[in-house]
């Protein structure tokens, strides 16, 4: 028997709990416990008489089986008017009710908000404008909203940049229906995101004359998708994302490598903190697309070491990128001398490096091996096209200073999409010389164009190129200098790796993975929540989702 007597200010969550269990119970009509069914506890009156407490207890001693009944009639009305989903619909009628009496339609709320004795703020209202959004049904239809921060902020066409301009352009050009595309931005100081319309306009060459910015408005259903690359944007919208996930809006980013986290010693100070910070965020997410299966068997892993048990499985998925340039709104423009420069790559074999100049990225072994290679009398030319990047001053001294330069070395640090195609064109064999990629975009470039490949053998340039590259290992000079010197052999006897058989996408066939990949959910091969299986990969479509 549990005997309960209640003052002011209490509650009556320990009587429903030993109601609940079937436990014979006394109280006294004191506030919610009035409202007690009279057959399913010993009501006494608020302020009782101790003779009226001494026959409660008294009976419930004597008499076992009105002790017992008492107890399973509590347990009955427990069950029946205090389950969680009764109480929610009491709860969701009562909301409803509340509503219908405000009158709480827009104009309603709008009303409301005029007679509020206070001044609101402009935080205020937007808070207020988030909660009218919320509420009001939509009218438009489900919205997939891509995160386009970094380059509406600053486009500095890195390798990345290229890549998502590219898949945005198929994206706003896809007819999916009841699905429309919104990029969208947000800043590292403010939390919320805007609607990219003026920029996207003017991606897309139209006016931008009665187009504005708005707050973005989601609703449950819509998907959210990180499609470019930025660390610190995310890390103020955390909160956000979280809120939003709880609305029932999806949340997802492309992955487009671990290489801060892999190889901190090619990075910056604090690069591989940030990066990791950064994959923190994408880990709460639902879903993470990688650009290559390289990738993300590498973040798999990574949510593996990192531990931790999710209540909802994640999905990582991949898809591959494309290169056909031409069909995806190319940056233009020819330097002044480009037609003196093709033609100094036509005059002798040509062997191209396309990237950004930075440490892991072999440019520092691959000019050690030219040199060799032309201290030996092998008269060919070494093309680097790509910005220097960080931590490489003294190879970007040597590159200019070089006794080549200019004559057999060639440094372009800044190329239009046109005119990299023309040098592509212009060369005899690419050379992929990183150490660590997400994906290799010059590899497919190249193959577009029928050059030939020399790749360094990593599993992200196997799983790109297969057999139609001749690969090299080792870290020194004379690995890469003996894998030129075979090539121009293989070259003579017409027998070099013919990357022409390559499996090369377009950028619409690309975006049309990642929407395959993104809309697959939970029909993936991996059910797991805490690492990944042993799945055999060749079973799986470029766009399967596996799960973490």
């Amino acid at each position: 028997v549990q005997l309960r007597t209640m003052s002011r200010g209490e509650t009556s969550g320990t009587v429903l709990d030993c109601m609940n269990y079937g436990v014979a119970t006394v109280v006294n009509a004191h506030g919610s416990m009035a409202d007690l069914a009279d057959d399913a506890v010993w009501k006494l009156p608020d302020a009782f008489e101790i003779e009226e407490l001494v026959e409660a207890l008294d009976v419930l001693k004597q008499d076992a089986t009105k002790r017992v009944t008492l107890g399973k009639r509590a347990r009955e009305r427990i069950v029946t008017m205090h389950n969680p989903r009764v109480c929610a619909e009491q709860y969701h009628v009562a909301i409803e009710a509340a509503y219908r009496r405000a009158g709480a339609t827009t104009s309603g709320a709008v009303t409301s908000i005029q007679h509020l004795a206070a001044p609101m703020t402009d935080s205020d209202l937007l808070d207020m404008a988030a909660c009218l959004a919320q509420n009001r049904p939509r009218s438009l239809g489900r919205q997939l909203l891509v995160d386009i921060s970094e380059l509406v902020v600053q486009d500095v066409r890195s390798g990345i940049q290229r890549s998502v301009r590219r898949v945005l352009l198929e994206l706003l050009r896809a007819r999916t229906p009841g699905l429309r595309i919104e990029p969208v931005y947000a800043s590292s100081n403010v939390e919320g995101y805007r609607y990219a319309r003026r920029w996207t306009m003017e991606f897309l060459g139209l006016p931008q004359q009665g187009f504005e910015d708005e707050v973005v408005e989601a609703h449950q259903g819509d998907i959210f998708l990180a499609l470019d690359l930025n660390h610190r944007v995310p890390l103020v919208q955390a909160p956000l994302y979280r809120r939003w996930r709880n609305l029932g809006i999806r949340t997802y980013f492309v992955v487009y490598d671990l290489l801060p986290v892999r190889m901190p010693q090619y990075f910056v100070r604090g690069a591989a903190e940030t990066h990791t910070a950064w994959l923190g965020i994408v880990a709460e997410a639902n879903g993470a697309l990688c650009i290559s299966q390289a990738v993300a068997d590498d973040f798999a892993a990574w949510m593996q070491e990192r531990g931790g048990a999710r209540a909802v499985p994640m999905q990582i998925g991949w898809f591959h990128l494309g290169c056909d340039v031409e069909n995806t709104a190319p940056t233009q423009g020819m330097p002044d001398d480009a037609e003196q420069v093709l033609a100094q790559l036509k005059a002798r074999a040509t062997f191209l490096m396309v990237g950004t100049v930075e440490p892991r990225k072999g440019h520092g072994q691959t000019l050690a091996a030219f040199e060799q290679l032309w201290a030996g009398g092998i008269d060919v030319n070494l093309v680097i096209v790509g910005r220097q990047g960080w931590m490489v001053e003294e190879l970007g001294q040597r590159l200019r200073f070089h006794p080549e330069a200019g004559r057999r070395l060639l440094w372009i640090a800044d190329a239009s999409d046109a005119y990299l195609d023309r040098i592509y064109a212009a060369s005899a064999c690419l050379i992929a010389a990183s150490e660590g990629e997400g994906y290799g975009l010059p590899l497919v470039e190249a193959a577009r164009h029928g050059l030939p490949i020399i790749a360094r053998d990593i599993p992200v340039f196997r799983e790109v190129a297969g057999a139609h590259a001749l690969y090299f290992k080792g870290a020194d000079a004379g690995a890469i200098a003996s894998a030129v010197t075979d090539w121009l052999t293989l070259s003579a006897r017409h027998s070099v790796p013919d990357s022409r058989n390559m499996v090369v996408l377009t950028w619409k066939e690309s975006a049309e993975q990642l929407l395959e990949a993104l809309f697959k959910g939970a029909d993936g091969p991996r059910t797991d929540n805490t690492g990944p299986d042993n799945t055999d990969r060749d079973e799986l479509s470029t766009h399967s989702l596996v799960f973490s």
